[in-house]
């Protein structure tokens, strides 16, 4: 059923994208939380089908892709009511966030604590927060007073690839690894949102291609987090 629910999940995807466009509807947002579903499902086959998973590492990889479903909703509520749209981009924020505080969660216990992993986690969060700064007058952006709550989002985000990474490298995991490429692609489709939400001009906003390469990216990473479940040994 993983792959059942991976391959209708991609499906969904192909139809997503293909009706995203810069104007959102409730009808484009529902499908959006469809496939959000599914990565969700996936997991928990994931987690089912392999009896080497911890049940508790399955069920925090799954409430982490909830959180991560929430956030997928938030985050296009801001376009169908944009009266709201600076309590719906925060609750996206942090709903992201949350869910790679789940993510950790997961990997900690899985694999236990290392302390190499512990340091570069906390030093990849750190220099995600540098691109945030770097990054605003080399793509043009304007956080329009999201600075702050973009910094603490990318700390994370670079904490959660750096923990994954750490374990691939020190503890020679191939979950860990596959773990690591879905954050890696975490990572690619947060620069192609940043241009969407935080871009100077409305070209860059209502960009076509970086809408639907950022959905590919996101998509492709919370699948990947999924499966990496059935080869936790």
């Amino acid at each position: 059923m993983t792959y059942v629910t991976l391959a209708l999940g991609l499906i969904l995807l192909v139809v997503f994208v293909s009706k995203r466009t810069a104007k959102v509807t409730l009808q484009v947002a529902f499908l959006k939380a469809v496939v959000s579903v599914c990565f969700i499902l996936t997991a928990l086959f994931a987690m089912v089908e392999n009896p080497d998973c911890p049940k508790l590492v399955g069920a925090l990889v799954a409430v982490g892709g909830v959180w991560g479903l929430l956030g997928d909703i938030a985050l296009d509520l801001k376009y169908v009511f944009s009266k709201y749209e600076k309590e719906y981009l925060t609750a996206g924020f942090t709903s992201f966030g949350v869910g790679h505080i789940f993510y950790i969660a997961a990997m900690y216990i899985n694999y236990g604590f290392n302390l190499k992993a512990f340091i570069g986690s906390f030093v990849a969060g750190l220099v995600c927060v540098a691109i945030v700064f770097i990054a605003q007058p080399l793509m043009k952006l304007d956080y329009r007073g999201y600075k702050k709550t973009t910094a603490i989002y990318m700390f994370v985000l670079g904490y959660t690839y750096g923990i994954s990474s750490g374990y691939a490298i020190f503890d020679y995991s191939l979950s860990a690894l596959i773990f690591t490429i879905g954050f890696i692609l975490f990572l690619a489709s947060d620069i192609f949102l940043s241009g969407l939400y935080f871009g100077q001009t409305e070209k860059k906003r209502t960009s076509r291609p970086a809408i639907v390469i950022n959905h590919l990216l996101y998509y492709s990473a919370q699948f990947i987090i999924a499966v990496a479940l059935l080869f936790i040994k």
